[in-house]
């Protein structure tokens, strides 16, 4: 009887990489192989299915109804089977060059990063932090893509190919300049909507701090200026008569620096939830683990 011909399981991971990404170049990138030996797999492959797989789409690729089906039955097997394997290798931090990137913002940055630094001082492992972009989407596919290991921010989209942690629960207060004429240790809301505001634009929500974290609906407010990072809009309330929100225990590291204070906010606002994501197949990876327990670590004994 003749022997059939061993199927190659690299010639899977190759099409479901061209697949997620829609480009041979993209999934050459990611597999770090060639563009010619991604085009020769898929050759191979479709020469296994006996049907095509990809089309033309102007510059880019389409996958046919044939690959969306295969996609969609093999990628979540194919990533299980990943996620054991990588379960087993091991992981050192005492000897690994692991280099993480983790995406997060100012507060986050301001929290962890000297935290960890401190952690990997004597160690080979860098831990590079970097600022989201501007848009979920464009956040998550950088994550989906491995280009940043993890991200760190609140109200994270979710989907099958992540998973979430919770790991830090800020309270929002108001700030102003501690020798400010009108406001003492406590703010009305006749008050507050009175001064002018510098606001805190949220780009990926396209909405103000305040207005993404309280449910009602807030009259217009004097809008002094608009910033985009926490430390600007201190340094601009330290030296007028505006009134702004921030993060508490980010604030109170720059009270002294800024000349501020705080004052509670006159309506009810939701605490600010700062969520950890990270791509579902590294659940069981050391290296992913060990970040992970690292920066549980340090939040917890920030807190």
């Amino acid at each position: 009887m003749a022997q059939q011909k061993q199927f190659d399981v690299n010639l899977l991971r190759v099409f479901l990489a061209v697949c997620r990404t829609g480009s041979y170049t993209l999934a050459a990138e990611e597999l770090d192989l060639t563009q010619p030996s991604v085009s020769n797999a898929i050759t191979r492959f479709k020469a296994v299915i006996g049907e095509e797989l990809f089309v033309r789409a102007g510059r880019n690729i389409k996958p046919t109804a044939m690959a969306n089906y295969l996609y969609e039955q093999l990628n979540d097997s194919f990533t299980n089977i990943e996620q054991t394997i990588s379960g087993l290798e091991g992981f050192d931090p005492i000897t690994s060059e692991r280099q993480f990137v983790i995406l997060a913002g100012d507060v986050v940055t301001h929290f962890l990063q000297p935290a960890l630094e401190e952690i990997v001082k004597d160690l080979p492992i860098e831990i590079i932090f970097r600022e989201p972009p501007d848009y979920d989407e464009d956040i998550m596919e950088k994550l989906y893509q491995e280009q940043a290991d993890l991200v760190i921010d609140m109200q994270l989209p979710m989907d099958l190919r992540f998973e979430k942690q919770l790991i830090m629960s800020e309270t929002p207060v108001c700030v102003v300049r501690k020798n400010h004429p009108r406001i003492g240790d406590e703010i009305s809301w006749d008050e507050y909507f009175d001064e002018r505001h510098v606001v805190i634009k949220m780009r990926r929500f396209n909405l103000t701090a305040v207005d993404l974290l309280t449910d009602e609906v807030l009259p217009t407010r004097k809008v002094h200026s608009i910033k985009s990072s926490l430390l600007t809009a201190f340094d601009t309330i330290s030296a007028g008569e505006a009134i702004s929100v921030s993060p508490k225990r980010y604030v109170e590291d720059y009270l002294e620096m800024f000349n501020l204070k705080l004052v509670q906010p006159p309506f009810k606002m939701r605490n600010i939830e700062i969520e950890m994501v990270w791509k579902r197949k590294h659940n069981k990876n050391p290296a992913h683990i060990w970040l992970r327990d690292k920066i549980c670590e340090v939040v917890g004994n920030s807190i």
